[in-house]
């Protein structure tokens, strides 16, 4: 025979008689395939980068420039295009507000300048009811230069101070597009439906340089779009202008930026490192159930292949069949996934733009990333087909002949190189996450604070080697693991005894397909043990505003637009909600104390020693020492601390009779000396873990109080129509908190979770009980053919089903718990969280419902066939 024209030839023929386990196996390739494509296509448009990036980021213009308030500033190369510059030595000194320069007398002659639309903060406007906040974006939108750096779906970008132009979503909110109202009255026309390219969700309103919407920030750096005449050179330009504190970012550098001058790192490195490893997983996991139906359909071609043998055929011929077979799965799969993908990504481009939340200007396809993935599909199509073609070359030419395929009948015997490459893998995990342990101690008790994480990159490394060395491991045995399975038949009926002896025996097809769905469970159980450390972490570092059931109304005194004190407005609330009493908590100031230039009014703060969260200085925060008295024996302790008319501080070493220096918050001028008292760490409240407490009475000698918060103390929950009166009488429905303690996410998470398990089971187990089917049909004829009850093969098909899933499943659940037993250190979680009722989905439900399924969707008759061995 020749080297490869035959062994196509056949490949051929065989995938069109075989057409259904053809398209299995190309679909175990192209869907992976597909999802790669799709993903890596829509992230890098939504991402751009090139030319499109120039295009979005300064439109038409040849150049950004950036007006500072110095008057020179300093550009290290390679730096210029990730960051503002700052400024040069010795030229830290404003002398200029950028906001009213006009940069184009230092611009060549004929140069043109628009201001680019840039994020100014927040806008409050007025709604039929209550207020809302939308982003402000302040530029010249309707300049030519800013074309294409934002959406326009309707009407213009405002060219007046008086008008608007809004994003659908606020027009939504607002439930009009015609005016827009802000926090003060005024009123501005809108002129244009428009969004930026990127969080093209938010409600957003734009508007010129010279509204009045925000106040305008003196010492902000200002950017223009700048238009430059042909025959000026931008870097000489560039170099001229950074000696008055300019800095110029020509299109070039954005359309081919410098490297990073900061490198990369090792922890850059960390994420890349585990995406590698996910991938390859997913791989040995395609390989391992496409192997699975490879070795099913070498099976089939018994005779076939004995047919070659007897021409003349050498085993390496066998061989290049049956590899072809995969290099053709391959590459349909490939081709498939990746016409797929294409059609469904430029079909769907609206909601590809709804999901990313950006606006897709122009396709940004990463050939070298798709190229990439094609190489891995079809390898993986090759790798499937390289045990099974080994095993069809090792085929004796008369029992081939006869359509006998070799099935193992003697004991299994685990390896003892897997046994030590397990042992070792698990030492690794054990050993890595005991420093991770370590090095969250030494966390914890740093003065880093008490939400003290520990990810190492050393440790972190040492536990995947682990964990991959376990998995190896897994795959290796798990055949063998099957077969000694089978000793436990002998305690179950007759279809789980058929079951697990007719697995045992073809082990080639079962302890793959078991793999695999070990590798597809570990990674949900992985996302379980995950999350269950990072709930109970968030749980255990939870800071309440008051105490559970209070209602607590902030107030940002002395900020133009926010909610302040109002007495009358107390009284409208303890009407609207079911109040039994109420505190006030303030700031304490000094008798003539004044805002400073930006409109800030200092409050008083003492000065301590490090406390266990590290701090050395609090606010210092009057309140009520009855309130303070209900938060248990610490509170009881403070109160009279309080009385006595101490500051008391939380979690603070005082010595007896120590004092604490007094100053305003803005400086660290002395002012006086307090009295200070500390009983040690405080409940897990805001008020007493942030802030130094005084009675009323003690602070009103220090100065005035001006109150911050409220808490309501309620008799009930608020009902839902008590909290709308809330929301239209303060204007929003985020002002009054009704402390409820922490929200547990569990139990969508663990829904979440077992469809996730249930859908890589049975994807895994109908592989596998499918291909036994077909492979075992001539045996189900001879168990009809002595008498038999219908029902037996649906029997049987459950009874596979279950015994794969659930052997499946639990070896998945012990390799996603090596993960686990990191995940806690790497969450900083409190203790070893196990998320028993996932778990017990996975291990127990799962496997059920994967027999059910298979039971309900298998045919009680089948018709007659012949057997010839």
């Amino acid at each position: 025979m020749g080297q490869w024209g035959p062994p196509l030839r056949i490949a051929r023929r065989t995938a069109r008689r075989s057409l259904g386990r053809t398209l299995l196996v190309a679909a175990l390739i192209g869907l992976p395939v597909l999802a790669a494509t799709w993903l890596g296509i829509v992230l890098k448009t939504a991402s751009p980068s090139g030319e499109a990036l120039a295009n979005n980021t300064i439109g038409r213009a040849d150049a950004r420039l950036d007006v500072t308030q110095y008057d020179k500033v300093q550009v290290t190369p390679g730096q210029e295009i990730y960051g503002e510059p700052p400024p040069a030595d010795g030229h830290d000194k404003a002398v200029r507000t950028p906001s009213t320069f006009d940069p184009l007398p230092l611009l060549p002659p004929g140069s043109k300048v628009a201001r680019q639309l840039v994020d100014s903060g927040m806008a409050e406007l007025r709604t039929a009811d209550s207020r809302t906040s939308a982003t402000l974006i302040v530029g010249d939108g309707a300049n030519p230069l800013a074309t294409g750096t934002v959406k326009v779906d309707k009407g213009r970008m405002p060219a007046k101070a008086d008008e608007v132009a809004i994003s659908p979503a606020l027009a939504k909110k607002l439930g009009s597009s015609d005016t827009v109202v802000s926090a003060d009255g005024t009123k501005y026309t809108v002129v244009g439906i428009a969004r930026m390219l990127t969080n093209q969700s938010t409600p957003t309103v734009f508007g010129t340089p010279d509204n009045a919407l925000a106040e305008p920030d003196p010492t902000r750096t200002v950017q223009y779009l700048v238009d430059l005449p042909d025959a000026v050179d931008s870097d000489q330009l560039g170099a001229k202008l950074v000696d008055q504190g300019l800095f110029l970012l020509p299109r070039a550098t954005i359309i081919d930026p410098p490297p990073s001058p900061y490198g990369t790192s090792a922890a850059d490195l960390g994420p890349y490192a585990a995406m590698a490893l996910v991938i390859g997983f997913g791989i040995l996991e395609i390989v391992l159930l496409a192997g699975t139906a490879f070795a099913v359909g070498a099976r089939r071609q018994t005779r076939e292949l004995g047919l070659v043998m007897a021409a003349g055929g050498t085993p390496g011929d066998v061989r290049r069949i049956v590899v072809t077979q995969g290099l053709f799965a391959g590459l349909v799969g490939v081709l498939g996934g990746l016409v797929i993908a294409g059609v469904t990504v430029f079909s769907a481009k609206p909601l590809w733009e709804a999901m990313t939340d950006s606006i897709f200007t122009a396709w940004q396809i990463p050939w070298g990333t798709i190229a990439g993935i094609a190489v891995l599909g079809v390898g993986a199509g090759l790798a499937a087909a390289v045990v099974p073609a080994i095993s069809a070359g090792r085929q004796a030419p008369m029992a081939a002949l006869a359509g006998r395929f070799t099935v193992t009948s003697k004991a299994a015997r685990i390896r003892i190189v897997a046994v030590v490459l397990l042992a070792v893998g698990l030492v690794c995990v054990f050993a890595g996450s005991a420093q991770l342990g370590a090095a969250l101690k030494s966390a914890r008790s740093s003065q880093l604070g008490n939400q003290a994480t520990a990810t190492p990159n050393g440790p972190i490394a040492l536990v995947l080697l682990g964990i991959t060395a376990a998995v190896i491991a897994l795959v290796w045995m798990l055949p063998s693991l099957v077969a000694k399975a089978a000793g436990l038949a002998r305690m179950l009926p007759l279809s789980g005894r058929m079951a697990l002896r007719d697995a045992s025996r073809h082990r080639h097809r079962t302890g793959p397909a078991t793999a695999a769905i070990m590798m597809a469970v570990a990674g949900t159980a992985a996302v379980a043990f995950a999350a269950a450390n990072s709930i109970a972490a968030d749980a255990a570092n939870y800071v309440a505003v008051s105490k559970h059931g209070n209602a607590v109304l902030r107030f940002d005194q002395g900020v133009p637009g926010a909610l302040t004190y109002r007495p009358e407005l107390i009284t409208s609330l303890d009407g609207i909600l079911p109040v039994r009493q109420q505190y006030e908590l303030g700031d304490v100031l000094l008798p003539n104390a004044k805002a400073n230039q930006y409109g800030y009014t200092p409050v008083l703060a003492v000065a301590t020693p490090q406390n266990f969260e590290g701090s050395d200085g609090f606010t210092l925060l009057a309140v009520d020492p009855a309130f303070v008295a209900t938060f248990g024996a610490y509170g009881e302790q403070v109160a009279a601390g309080m009385r006595d008319g101490k500051v008391v501080l939380p979690g603070v070493p005082l010595q007896a009779g120590q004092k604490v220096a007094m100053h305003n918050d803005d400086s660290e001028h002395l002012l006086r000396n307090l009295d200070a008292v500390s009983y040690g760490k405080p409940p897990a409240v805001q008020f007493l873990r942030d802030t130094a407490l005084i009675s009323p009475e003690a602070a009103r000698k220090l100065g005035t109080v001006r109150v911050s918060e409220v808490h309501f103390e309620l008799t009930r929950d608020p009902s839902k129509d008590q909290l709308a009166a809330v929301s239209r009488l303060l204007g929003s429905d985020e002002g009054l908190t009704v402390e409820k303690g922490y929200q547990n996410p569990g139990r969508l998470f663990l829904i979440g979770i077992l469809l996730a398990a249930t859908v890589v089971t049975l994807l895994g187990v109908a592989i596998s009980v499918s291909l036994s089917a077909a492979e075992g049909r001539a045996d189900l004829a001879t168990l009809a053919a002595i008498g038999a009850p219908p029902r037996r093969r649906r029997s049987l098909a459950a009874a596979q089903a279950w015994v794969l899933g659930q052997l499946g499943c639990v070896l998945g659940v012990g390799v996603g718990a090596l993960y686990g037993y990191t995940a806690h250190t790497a969450f900083g979680s409190p203790r070893f969280t196990v998320p028993w009722a996932e778990l017990a989905g996975i291990v127990v439900v799962v496997p059920l419902f994967a027999g059910l399924l298979a039971w309900l969707l298998t045919r009680s008759r089948l018709p007659m066939v012949s057997r010839v061995d």
